[in-house]
């Protein structure tokens, strides 16, 4: 997902000088090509993420449009302050790459799994909240925040994921997609944890006769409120699946969702309680923290049992 986001980047630099590559010390090879080839449009502040910030958020007030792309912990947490009064409250026109989300550098330790961002972010104002799910949908993003007057937080997880889309349906904020449809129980994901999610259901098909249905929010802020509340009211069963906090995530967004909207449905948060913890790449770390598919196989069945 990032490789294509940024790849966005790179294009739209050839045709609007008003675009910036913009880095804190993180580029990947797409952006050491526009350093190299676009070196007037390029910036890297080093580890210095909160001027980084600030920074751009006077470049947005002059023309500019900076795409900012960073591991999202150090960006999202130690720039908060900034992101909030210098970007969000001013609705400044800066986009956010959220780079190493979720499980995907677990062999540098806690401090880069990116785990508590959506919560942190979506309380701010003005800001679109993007999870993109596969690579199309990360490029999708990536344009939509190009046109978008305001600022994108775009959470990218790794690279070379799955694409479950041959074509995908327009980049819209707010709408969400059914990946499989269902009767007995819903299960809502976020990013490519999504792919685990279609594998249990697989299972739960074929092994246990249990037909899940699969949604992929691509926002939460704004969120698909529609789709929620209708598998909700189908199923009567939903299973949020977040490789992130299940406080102030996916879960907790599903959750205000179906308490304010009056949808009479059991729900089960499936999520970090805590911090991450062992070491390793994305497939060991999301066994070793219970976020495989046969996790989900498993919390998905005793979840149904028990009602």
């Amino acid at each position: 997902m990032r490789n294509e986001s940024t790849r966005v980047v790179y294009e739209l630099i050839q045709k609007d000088r008003n675009v910036l590559a913009v880095t804190a010390d993180q580029k990947n090879e797409i952006y050491e090509r526009i350093r190299q080839e676009n070196p007037t449009q390029y910036i890297d502040y080093g580890i210095s993420e909160c001027n980084m910030v600030a920074s751009c958020a006077g470049l947005a007030a002059i023309g500019k449009i900076p795409f900012l792309y960073t591991v999202t912990n150090f960006m999202a947490m130690r720039a908060f302050e900034f992101i909030r009064d210098s970007v969000c409250v001013p609705k400044a026109n800066v986009k956010f790459l959220g780079r190493s989300t979720g499980l995907v550098c677990g062999a540098l330790g806690m401090t880069h799994a990116g785990t508590e961002d959506m919560a942190i972010l979506r309380s701010l104002p003005n800001l679109l909240v993007v999870t993109p799910a596969t690579p199309l949908e990360a490029r999708q993003a990536a344009e939509y925040a190009y046109k978008h007057q305001g600022p994108v937080y775009i959470r990218l997880e790794g690279y070379n994921e799955p694409e479950h889309y041959v074509e995908a349906p327009s980049f819209k904020p707010g709408c969400g997609h059914c990946l499989l449809k269902g009767n007995d129980l819903s299960i809502i994901t976020m990013g490519s944890i999504v792919n685990e999610a279609l594998m249990a259901a697989d299972i739960l098909r074929q092994e246990y006769g249990i037909a899940a249905e699969i949604l992929s929010l691509s926002t939460l802020r704004p969120t698909d409120e529609a789709l929620i509340c209708a598998t909700a009211t189908k199923t009567g069963l939903v299973m949020t699946v977040e490789e992130h906090t299940v406080y102030g995530g996916l879960g907790s967004t599903v959750a205000e969702v179906l308490a304010e909207q009056g949808v009479a449905a059991k729900l089960k948060r499936m999520g970090f309680m805590e911090f991450s913890h062992g070491c390793g790449n994305r497939e060991e770390m999301r066994q070793q923290n219970g976020f495989t598919a046969m996790d989900i196989v498993r919390e998905a069945r005793s979840f149904r049992e028990a009602q």
